[in-house]
């Protein structure tokens, strides 16, 4: 690998991947993938610390966390900016947040406790791979539902979590009739970070059309889609952007 060269490590149906997708893609710079879809998803373990992915390697350098880096990615390429003017700094730090600490658990829950869902998401992130391999995939994701009843979310009904989806849905859809952007007139990372995991949701769930269906949000996701094809989730094994 070039020193000079951006790597991104990724698992294709993560939103947190997605979010560092959509941060290169804004600031256009070139990057490549590895993917690490099927049974590769074991050999993520070894990237980092933390086992998890997204793993950006840039220029000689490895970090981890998608919060951590896109802002690297700021501090390295500040132009075009990311980052909220100061006066909304605040609220689009606490959606940055909410979109990585809540709302992904909506997202998880929405795939993974849906066979349909979760059949179309093993038939992504397993794209070219033999059934067997799919089938122990899917055993492995489902063991996800253990992760949504320690969160909490888990443990209610699906009455109860659809409900709650819905009243956030709703509220996205006031504060964008309000803005065209979520945190004021600019795209930030609050953006980035909601747009990623509805973006995942719509690829896999039944709730593709109860998003859509919200007209200034429906609108705000074209917007935010950065990497110019709401497809820019690739499945296959590399890709890069021109600069």
């Amino acid at each position: 690998m070039s020193t000079q060269e951006i790597v991104l490590h990724q698992w294709s149906i993560s939103p947190f991947c997605g979010k560092v997708r959509k941060a290169l893609a804004y600031k256009r710079l070139p990057y490549r993938i590895v993917e690490y879809g099927g049974l590769k998803a074991l050999r993520a373990g070894k990237l980092a610390p933390t086992g998890k992915l997204p793993v950006l390697d840039y220029a000689g350098e490895r970090m981890n966390d998608s919060t951590a880096i896109a802002r690297f990615l700021e501090s390295r390429h500040p132009s075009p900016s990311l980052s909220a003017p100061a006066e909304v700094a605040p609220l689009a730090h606490l959606l940055e947040d909410w979109a990585d600490e809540s709302l992904y658990w909506f997202e998880v829950w929405a795939r993974i406790c849906d066979n349909a869902a979760l059949d179309r998401t093993v038939a992504i992130a397993c794209a070219g791979c033999p059934s067997w391999e799919r089938a122990l995939f899917k055993v492995g994701l489902s063991r996800y539902r253990r992760h949504l009843d320690a969160q909490g979310l888990g443990r209610c009904s699906s009455a109860h979590i659809e409900a709650e989806l819905f009243a956030h849905l709703a509220a996205l859809e006031v504060r964008l009739r309000a803005s065209p952007w979520l945190a004021g007139s600019v795209p930030t990372m609050a953006d980035v970070a909601v747009s990623a995991q509805l973006d995942e949701m719509i690829r896999t769930s039944r709730f593709a059309d109860a998003i859509r269906g919200h007209q200034y949000t429906a609108a705000w996701l074209e917007r935010a889609d950065f990497e110019g094809t709401r497809q820019g989730r690739t499945e296959g094994a590399s890709m890069a952007l021109a600069s």
